[in-house]
């Protein structure tokens, strides 16, 4: 029968590492002791989860994913709202933003990419992954959703309804987000820190031992205190005196763990420095022997790593990267290896997410145009080599579906009138038997 001493380890290096900053409370991503939390209620999942990441490593080794993403995948988005305080039952307003930030930055679409060092630029990646706000569910609950280091236990409440959370729906076909407030990491009286979010890793897979008892399927998904989900959110999240800048980067960064994505500096300890000796399996990110300290310290270089596969030279730490714990206003890129990788884990263990028609290959041989473009009032699709109906689905940046409509193209041409469209940017996805575009539509 297994035992808590491992746990145990992460408490008493937590608590040291703690100690070790002057006792202010620590703001962070709850990876870890979510994993170890997993392994302690199913027997085997670390071991499992481990063979899951290397073949995943395989097949990238293999160049069965490009690095220039030429396919868009969409997924499907339930974001369940699980509040007791009125503070945590955020605002239509806010879910909406936090789909915005996850289609940019999956999409390379963010308007901080100018701030990327010009070193990194070789091996900026982008997923081409459209997340589609499906519905959003709210739950009032009088539960408190705590951490609890000496038991390991793990809050997960927020995903049942029985124990006052918010039932999953469909999690093979469907990403779900719990949004919640996640109580402060307690020892005794004394507040060691924040967990953020943290995030179910692929489970339920062929590689499983057998009679192993693999995570429960209700359980998959990703948890986000509710002060970090949207860029838009009035709620303040502070660390000691300082207030934290949110950019709506946690999601992004707990759902990269969603697709299988380890931190930047590889997890080489659970707490603290790893001596350089941690690695997160992609060979394009330079390593690093600690997380950033939700700063934006571009002096940072704490290994020497010159084996990268695109460059021979030293590289500092890589801390624009989403999945550091650097500041929100600094995180924003994924390179291609971590692209590689989470395509990879999309059309692999996690592949039931593009079952319901949500996979779309872009045929890039057919010639569509969408014109005048920016447009007001009206606008023309036109294809020289498509005739006949055609379904178009009309997005706006937060990724809620605004129109959906067929239209028939006469001599290749179809009009579609703009009336009830607002200004701004749209995505508008021409599909067919054979086809499938997404393109961009400025409404002015």
């Amino acid at each position: 029968m297994k035992t808590n001493s491992t746990i145990w380890v992460i408490v008493l290096s937590f608590f040291t590492f703690i100690s070790s900053q002057a006792q202010v409370s620590r703001i962070l991503c709850g990876d870890a002791l979510y994993k170890e939390y997993l392994n302690q209620k199913y027997p085997g999942f670390k071991e499992s989860y481990e063979k899951t990441l290397q073949q995943i490593s395989e097949q990238v080794k293999n160049n069965q994913i490009l690095k220039t993403n030429t396919t868009q995948y969409t997924v499907n988005v339930v974001v369940h709202v699980v509040w007791k305080d009125s503070v945590e039952n955020l605002a239509d307003s806010i879910i909406y933003n936090q789909i915005q930030v996850l289609n940019e930055d999956y999409n390379r679409l963010n308007a901080d990419t100018i701030n990327l060092r010009s070193i990194f630029n070789p091996i900026v990646g982008r997923a081409g992954i459209h997340f589609n706000l499906f519905q959003i569910i709210r739950k009032h609950t009088n539960t408190l959703f705590n951490v609890n280091l000496l038991s390991g236990g793990m809050p997960n409440q927020m995903k049942y309804d029985s124990l006052g959370g918010s039932d999953a729906i469909d999690p093979t076909h469907y990403l779900n987000i719990w949004v919640c407030k996640i109580q402060p990491i307690m020892f005794g009286n004394i507040q060691l820190g924040q967990i953020l979010g943290f995030a179910f890793p692929p489970n339920n897979l062929s590689n499983w031992p057998s009679n192993s008892g693999a995570p429960d399927i209700r359980e998959d998904g990703v948890v986000i205190d509710y002060r970090c989900f949207g860029r838009n959110n009035p709620n303040v999240l502070t660390m000691g005196s300082q207030t934290i800048t949110i950019k709506g980067r946690t999601p992004t960064h707990e759902v990269g763990h969603y697709f299988g994505l380890r931190h930047i500096w590889g997890d080489g300890a659970t707490l603290g420095n790893n001596n350089c000796t941690g690695d997160d399996g992609i060979q394009d990110t330079p390593n690093a022997n600690n997380q950033s300290n939700f700063d934006c310290n571009t002096s940072k270089n704490t290994c020497v790593d010159t084996n990268l596969g695109w460059t021979t030279v030293d590289m500092p730490d890589l801390i624009e990267n989403y999945m550091d714990y650097s500041s929100e206003d600094c995180m924003n890129m994924f390179t291609q290896g971590q692209v590689n990788w989470m395509i990879t884990t999309l059309t692999g263990p996690r592949s039931g997410l593009l079952n319901a028609n949500s996979i779309t290959e872009l045929n890039q041989s057919v010639n569509f145009q969408i014109y005048p473009n920016p447009a007001k009032e009206e606008v023309v699709i036109y294809s020289s080599e498509i005739q006949g109906p055609m379904n178009v689905r009309i997005y706006d940046i937060s990724g809620k579906l605004i129109q959906n409509l067929n239209v028939e193209l006469m001599n290749g041409k179809a009009k579609l009138k703009l009336n009830e469209l607002g200004e701004g940017m749209y995505m508008l996805h021409l599909i067919n038997e054979k086809h499938s575009k997404i393109m961009k539509l400025l409404v002015d």
